[in-house]
């Protein structure tokens, strides 16, 4: 709510618009009404406010990282189709104390360590959050200088949450613990040496990543073992992350297990974070793994994300048209020859393809269209977010997906 009047000031004095978004989790009795008094709120201060609902069933396990996943998706999605390319948050000094004793209790590494950056980029909006420093009784003393209230959330006092636990370890000065700003600093170095190690991995495995317009990764299998410990295990976590379009990568555990392997030659077909990693030619390959990929979606005009790596435009409104994987029945409908070495091959049925109500219609990447004329109405590429990606691989002109070979 403090952001809301913050932002709320700071566009009327340039005319601007700002929609204030209420995520209702159905979780407890009480969110509906809730969301509808800080409607009622954001639109006394000049705001314009749009509540999204999550649909669910039973929630009982990991309710608040299923939760946040769900939040962040429903806003994104709002933010994608009214052509919103930033997402304000306000999460604050404490909030990333708090993330930086979590991720340090769960063995994150560097990169992990940095915790909560002021911009981060998505599929679908650019994430700011402009309060990274600032104390929350200064937001407190803010909204109640500006007149507001807020609404808190019992859930934030439950302490079966990992989180609360440690806010109230924080909380109690007699622990002689690190203050919040403390930890904060320490979260910010532990940025800037993840900056540095990125641009040391960048240096040395240049031109030795292929990223595929079909969505899997190349690795140079030398040029990878050649990298030290730190830096690869953070180029794997990086193309993981890149591949299954995750917005966390995987964990240190898991990731060492991974590169032993690699480092071993005793990777064979292995599943990581919903990615399928394999060794081939020389290479490692990471594909997305089949049992993991989105469900189907609408085609949403003018643009989709689907599955958080295939970013969809279309000039197709409304209609019967969803996107969702190809899958093994469809894929073996489809006439030959298809792309690609055997490593790939599983990959295929995990791209994005095009139905309507006679079934399969498009399959962009593979260059099936069962009507020619759908072939430029709708565009789907593969397009990783990844800084480090981008300044490593070699890949293909995007528009070569209609006709892809590896």
């Amino acid at each position: 709510m403090a952001l809301a009047h913050l932002v709320a000031a700071w566009a009327g004095n340039r005319r601007g618009a700002i929609t204030a978004l209420t995520v209702d989790h159905g979780l407890r009795r009480e969110s509906a009404a809730e969301a509808a008094t800080v409607a009622a709120w954001a639109r006394e201060i000049g705001l314009r406010h749009q509540t999204l609902v999550w649909h669910h069933g039973s929630v009982t396990r990991r309710i608040q990282e299923t939760a946040r996943a769900a939040r962040y998706g429903l806003m994104g999605a709002w933010c994608q189709r009214a052509g919103v390319s930033e997402l304000l948050l306000a999460h604050h000094l404490e909030d990333q104390a708090e993330t930086f004793l979590m991720r340090l209790a769960a063995g994150s590494g560097v990169q992990g360590l940095g915790c909560m950056r002021v911009r981060t980029p998505t599929e679908t909006v650019e994430l700011v959050r402009p309060f990274l420093g600032v104390p929350k009784a200064r937001l407190h003393a803010t909204l109640e200088l500006r007149g507001g209230t807020f609404v808190e959330d019992p859930s934030n006092r439950d302490m079966r949450y990992t989180r609360n636990r440690l806010r109230n370890l924080l909380g109690n000065s007699a622990l002689l613990l690190p203050t919040p700003a403390r930890l904060a600093r320490a979260a910010k170095s532990f940025r800037r040496l993840d900056a540095l190690a990125e641009r040391a991995t960048a240096e040395r495995l240049r031109d030795s990543v292929f990223v595929s317009p079909l969505g899997f990764i190349a690795i140079g299998h030398t040029a990878l073992m050649a990298l030290p410990d730190l830096l690869a295990l953070r180029t794997v976590a990086a193309v993981v992350q890149a591949v299954t379009g995750r917005g966390y990568p995987p964990r240190t555990r898991s990731l060492r297990r991974i590169l032993d392997r690699i480092n071993s030659d005793t990777l064979g077909r292995s599943t990581l974070g919903g990615a399928v990693l394999a060794l081939e030619s020389g290479r490692l390959i990471v594909m997305r793994e089949p049992r993991a990929v989105a469900d189907p979606i609408r085609l949403q005009f003018p643009k989709s994300v689907w599955d958080n790596r295939f970013r969809i435009a279309t000039d197709i409104p409304g209609g019967n048209l969803t996107v969702g994987a190809l899958g093994p029945d469809d894929l073996r409908s489809l006439p030959g020859p298809l792309p690609g070495p055997g490593a790939c091959r599983a990959h295929l049925a995990t791209l994005p393809a095009f139905r309507d109500l006679d079934g399969l219609a498009a399959v962009p990447h593979l260059n099936w269209w069962r009507d020619k004329r759908l072939r430029n109405r709708i565009q789907a590429v593969f397009d990783p977010r990844s800084r480090l990606l981008a300044a490593v691989s070699s890949r293909p002109e995007i528009g070569s997906s209609r006709n892809a070979g590896h």
